[in-house]
Parts: C-alpha cells; sequence; structure tokens
C-alpha cells in the first residue's frame, strides 16, 4: 500500500490568515480545496504526494510540517516600506525554524517564495521580493533550490498546490526522499 506524504506551504501573513482573502475567497477555503489531491510517484509505487496551503500561523504549525514544508505564501503589502520590519522579523523566525527542521526536503525539492500582489507594482515588488530569497541564500540553502513568484489572481493562487504536487510527483528526488 502506498504512504501517503505530505508537503505544504506556510502562509506568513499577519494574526489570522485564514481570513486573508487577497481576491475574495478566504485562504482557509483555498487551503479546504488543497488537501484533497493526492497524486502517485513516477519513480516510486510506495509513495502518494500531497501538497496542501497551511493557513495558520507559522509559529503554530507542528515541527512536522515544517520539516515537509517546500514553501511559503507572503501578502504583497507587508513589501511596502511602513510595513517591512514586520514581514522581516516574521520571515527571520520561520527560515530559523525551516533550517532547523527540514533537513531532508528543502535540499531534494527546493523551496517557493510566493508574493500575494494584489495592487502592488511588479518591478519594486520583485526587487523587494528577492530579499527573502537572498536571505535563505546567506543562511546556506543553495541559490538553485530557490524560487521567488508572484501571483496577482484567486485561479493562480489555487493551481499553485496542484501544479507542485505535479512536479513532484515527476522528480526522483521525491522518490527518494525518506517515508
Amino acid at each position: 500500500m502506498a504512504r501517503d506524504i505530505p508537503f505544504y506551504y506556510v502562509t506568513l501573513d499577519g494574526e489570522d490568515p485564514c481570513t486573508w482573502a487577497p481576491f475574495g475567497t478566504s485562504l482557509s477555503e483555498v487551503e479546504n480545496s488543497t488537501k484533497k489531491a493526492l497524486i502517485d510517484s513516477d519513480f516510486s509505487n510506495s509513495k502518494k504526494f500531497s501538497v496542501s496551503i497551511l493557513c495558520r500561523k507559522h509559529e503554530l504549525v507542528a515541527d512536522e510540517a515544517i520539516s515537509q514544508c517546500i514553501g511559503c505564501l507572503i501578502a504583497g503589502e507587508y513589501l511596502k516600506p511602513e510595513r517591512k520590519s514586520y514581514i522581516e522579523k516574521q520571515f527571520h523566525n520561520f527560515s530559523n525554524r525551516l533550517l532547523s527542521l527540514n533537513t531532508k526536503v528543502l535540499p531534494a525539492l527546493g523551496f517557493e517564495i510566493y508574493i500575494i500582489a494584489q495592487d502592488e507594482s511588479s518591478e519594486e515588488t520583485i526587487k523587494r521580493a528577492m530579499e527573502f530569497k537572498k536571505r535563505l541564500v546567506l543562511v546556506g540553502i543553495s541559490e538553485q533550490l530557490l524560487r521567488i513568484d508572484i501571483i496577482r489572481d484567486q485561479r493562480r493562487l489555487a493551481e499553485v498546490s496542484k501544479l507542485r504536487l505535479l512536479n513532484i510527483a515527476n522528480m526522483r528526488a521525491a522518490a527518494t526522499l525518506p517515508d
């Protein structure tokens, strides 16, 4: 029987990420829709993978989920200069925890940072988003393992988990991860 192996995106957004509705649908609804998908590995009959978005505060996410974390979602509004110190502190705390707990998944599958940008300017958003990538590179994660992307609509947000799930199922590195 195939073993289910879950992977997660963690949300870095304020006090109650589940109420965050960047495009009209709350993140808790997006989270619920991502929990159902399971896919077999193309390289292992003994593993099934899932990818879910967690909308809890990152401090409340269990260590086991952080050890299986493959990315995070950040609200673009936190990249604005007046809110920058808040998200820098949040990302610093999250990334320290990620590095201490995520020793197998991160080197095999990499890490994605998605900026959820509604009205933010593209150039400034990208420039500020790259600071998160630089922080992870400075603490020792290979630059080739990191990806930054911007989400500007509900459809794309809803498909992040599905697309990553398909990518994971087709990676030899994922099939070699321990059960």
